[in-house]
């Protein structure tokens, strides 16, 4: 019941703002949107067709096993969870959920193989690392491979520490699949899809852009609770606001990597849309992306304080 009152303050809140700062929030939703045309449409939309197509068609099996074969062994996994592993990897979220859901609705992979990837397949991309963030927002591309190193680190140590003991490939509870060629129709699902799909990114990226807003006039961006809720929402709008805090390099580091890894609860809403993901599974990715989140700080701090990291073990 309490739950019910919260949502229906928070709307009507939300409603409020809307009549009261139109133009705020008019410039907002032109941000979000901006952001969604410029940044995602263009990167995500061919690789949602792409991967649909490789993944309605079965291409995946097809990969060469020098390929697959080390992801495979690496993390127990089948050749499409190795798939989704090096897609959710390369090109950032959500792509790795929705390759997740896509092999596990189509039946190449199984339920329960599909519920250990969700845990750490979605992350940001080494491109938003070493360009946006490195060189762009930072002006240090320098410290691109360390990003790398604590963000994408922090999300592979979590995966080998709760990976199964046994190999999914080997007790994969799918039915067999025949590979056949693609056919027009596979092709006009698949843009569909992606139509669908990317659509409902940029409603939800242009949502929380709205809300970040809505936030500042509560909790001053400035403020450090401020700072805390955007980035808490939106990753751009976080780095942003941890750069601006003008923190000493070696407390900045480590906040941006967990900004990052964590990804905002922008980009949990999109994942949990993109892969229809029911509440039991939604709450288990958001406990899986707080302890990336940890883990991606304890790397940085590591790096930048070895003996009090090395301490912490002993």
């Amino acid at each position: 019941m309490h739950k019910k009152y919260i949502s229906a303050a928070l709307i009507f809140l939300l409603f409020f703002y809307l009549l009261r700062f139109p133009e705020e929030a008019l410039e907002s939703v032109r941000r979000g949107l901006a952001l969604w045309y410029r940044s995602v449409l263009p990167v995500l939309f061919p690789f949602m067709i792409l991967s649909g197509l490789i993944v309605k068609s079965g291409l995946m099996e097809q990969l060469p096993s020098w390929f697959l074969n080390p992801v495979c062994r690496l993390f127990h996994c089948s050749a499409g969870g190795s798939f989704a592993i090096l897609t959710g990897f390369l090109c950032g979220f959500p792509m790795g959920a929705k390759i997740t859901h896509d092999l596990q609705s189509q039946h190449w992979i199984s339920e329960q193989e599909a519920a250990f990837l969700y845990r750490f397949v979605n992350n940001v991309s080494p491109a938003f690392l070493l360009s946006f963030l490195a060189h762009g927002q930072l002006g240090r591309p320098e410290s691109g491979i360390v990003f790398l190193f604590c963000v994408l680190g922090a999300s592979l140590l979590y995966a080998l520490a709760v990976r199964p003991e046994q190999n999914f490939a080997r007790n994969q509870n799918v039915s067999p699949r025949t590979i056949a060629p693609l056919s027009f129709r596979d092709i006009d699902t698949c843009i569909q899809d992606a139509v669908t799909h990317t659509v409902h990114l940029g409603a939800y990226i242009t949502v929380f852009s709205l809300l970040t807003t809505a936030a500042g006039r509560i909790f001053p961006i400035g403020s450090i609770p401020g700072k805390l809720l955007a980035g808490s929402l939106e990753i751009t709008n976080g780095i942003s606001s941890v750069i601006a805090w003008n923190l000493p390099w070696n407390l900045e580091m480590p906040v941006l990597c967990a900004v990052c890894a964590f990804g905002g609860f922008s980009s949990f809403a999109q994942t949990v849309s993109i892969a229809s993901m029911d509440r039991k599974t939604a709450c288990a990715y958001l406990k899986s992306r707080v302890v990336i989140t940890l883990l991606a700080a304890l790397l940085a701090i590591g790096i930048l304080f070895p003996g009090f990291a090395s301490s912490l073990f002993l």
